[in-house]
């Protein structure tokens, strides 16, 4: 019996990470790896204030994302960057699972940011790629029937210089957070309050049975709004 409850815990635990709790946070690394097969496409709209970017006064970013499950323990993704001035940039990342969730221990991977040293170098310096390992561990999961109450995910990672968004230094040393599925029944309803070692990340997201997750909040002094859909391409 404890093993039954323990394979369903597992596979619900599975079904969550891949609907609500899929992906990066916005463009924080977390420990929420796809599998095999599973695909995570998300656009985003940063609204900005008071960013001096290289070309000038940044008001607007829009960022699309793409993460892929090549297989159960190994995912690559592709971030594009397309600020209202100056150019569009494209980084590369993988994360390697090392243990995946269960009811002894949380998820925990390895990741690398800007694969290609695209945007992590400064002008007239070599290109520097980041690093970071990442643990989840969900709390009050569903262990037989649909879930009951609020489910909470808790995120810690330690990282190194990550100057990809906005040329601004971020997820060095901790960093971590909170996500809540506050509504686990359809449409899923959660929340998101994080720190990404540069800004606080807020925000709700809504989630209709079927359809893409909408979501929206605050990027330390800043806004934005994204979408992101979750589905199986095998």
């Amino acid at each position: 019996m404890r093993r039954a409850l323990t394979v369903v815990t597992v596979a619900v635990l599975a079904l969550l990470a891949t609907t609500a709790f899929a992906g990066d946070i916005v463009t924080m690394p977390t420990a929420n790896q796809l599998r095999a097969g599973e695909v995570d496409v998300a656009y985003y709209i940063l609204n900005l204030d008071d960013v001096c970017g290289p070309s000038g006064m940044v008001e607007e970013v829009k960022a699309q994302t793409v993460y892929v499950g090549i297989t159960d323990w190994l995912e690559v993704d592709a971030h594009r960057y397309d600020p209202d001035v100056g150019k569009t940039d494209t980084i590369m990342n993988a994360t390697v699972l090392l243990r995946r969730e269960d009811a002894n221990g949380p998820d925990v991977v390895v990741g690398v940011r800007d694969i290609a040293g695209n945007m992590g170098g400064a002008p007239g310096t070599a290109p520097r790629m980041s690093y970071h390992i990442s643990m989840a561990r969900t709390i009050n999961p569903p262990i037989a029937g649909p879930p009951k109450g609020p489910i909470f995910r808790v995120h810690a990672s330690l990282g190194t210089k990550d100057v990809t968004l906005l040329g601004e230094k971020r997820h060095q040393g901790a960093f971590g957070g909170l996500q809540v599925l506050a509504r686990p029944s359809y449409p899923q309803i959660g929340l998101i309050a994080l720190y990404d070692g540069q800004d606080a990340i807020t925000g709700v997201t809504f989630t209709p049975k079927g359809w893409p997750t909408i979501k929206g909040g605050t990027f330390g002094r800043h806004s934005w709004v994204g979408i992101n859909y979750t589905f199986n391409i095998f």
